[in-house]
């Protein structure tokens, strides 16, 4: 079970950087990263115009899409990827808004969470019903953040005290490609592209030791510095799908891409539907 959960999150990295990232109100996403440390695995950012409900439900055992539905219906939003619990497994997020106080999102975590609150000196912690924290909120310079899983208190007072250098903006490769109007944007620094090089592989199967492997083996080849990858919907008819991949290699080198799909049967979500089911 623990491997098939290692893979999932091997595999899931780009619709977990769909869920992570946010601005709003006349900032950029570059400002966004400046609350981001710049220790976090990953990060996506979701404007307002994404349909949550594109993102597949089972993603909900490690990220709560009520949460990401909750935010979206607010404006854009951002999402990252902390940590991961190598005990469960269970992945610690940072949830950033500028469109909402700390008050509305304590209002937003203690109605989907089902749980209690208590105020401290830097905002509220969530508390379950066994007394334990799963949560904590806290806000400055306009922005209100949400970090779920134990030692989130711990989380928010180093996010309170976060400095530009400390974040993902002091990320020149990834700066470089950030910005995006894209109705979905994945942003995977080079902490992240070094964290498959100490993946753990005792869990893992000789299939799954092979592929891992095989990943390693194209890292170590183009030597990418940083990733963005964007997925966008038009609103035309038919709708035009765009999937957009940017990557900063060794030596300030860039390799862009990009795909367009528009069918005037198929909807961007059976076309989604499609792509996850592998045509079955």
């Amino acid at each position: 079970m623990n491997r098939v959960i290692i893979i999932s999150y091997i595999t899931a990295l780009p619709l977990l950087t769909m869920l992570f990232s946010g601005c709003g109100s006349g900032a950029s996403i570059q400002d966004e990263l400046g609350l981001v440390p710049g220790l976090c695995f990953l990060h996506v950012h979701i404007s307002g115009n994404m349909d949550i409900d594109l993102v597949p439900e089972e993603l909900s055992e490690f990220v709560p899409l009520w949460l990401c539905d909750s935010l979206s219906a607010s404006g854009s939003f951002g999402v990252s990827l902390l940590g991961i619990n190598l005990t469960d497994f269970t992945p610690q997020l940072l949830f950033l808004s500028r469109e909402l106080g700390a008050d509305e999102m304590l209002q937003l975590g203690q109605a989907g969470f089902h749980c209690s609150w208590e105020e401290n000196q830097q905002g509220y912690d969530l508390i379950d019903e066994r007394g334990s924290m799963i949560g904590s909120i806290a806000s400055r310079d306009g922005w209100t953040c949400l970090i779920t899983g134990s030692g989130s208190d711990r989380s928010a007072r180093r996010w309170l005290e976060l400095e530009r250098e400390e974040s993902l903006a002091s990320d020149s490769d990834l700066i470089s490609i950030s910005e995006s109007d894209a109705d979905l944007t994945i942003l995977i620094s080079h902490n992240s592209i070094a964290f498959i090089s100490v993946i753990p592989t005792g869990m893992l199967s000789r299939a799954q030791i092979a592929m891992l492997n095989q990943v390693k083996d194209l890292i170590g080849t183009i030597n990418p510095k940083a990733l963005m990858l964007s997925l966008n919907i038009t609103t035309e008819e038919p709708p035009v799908t765009t999937l957009e991949l940017q990557l900063v290699r060794d030596g300030d080198n860039v390799t862009s891409f990009s795909v367009s799909f528009s069918d005037t049967e198929l909807s961007p979500e059976n076309l989604l539907l499609i792509i996850r089911d592998g045509g079955n």
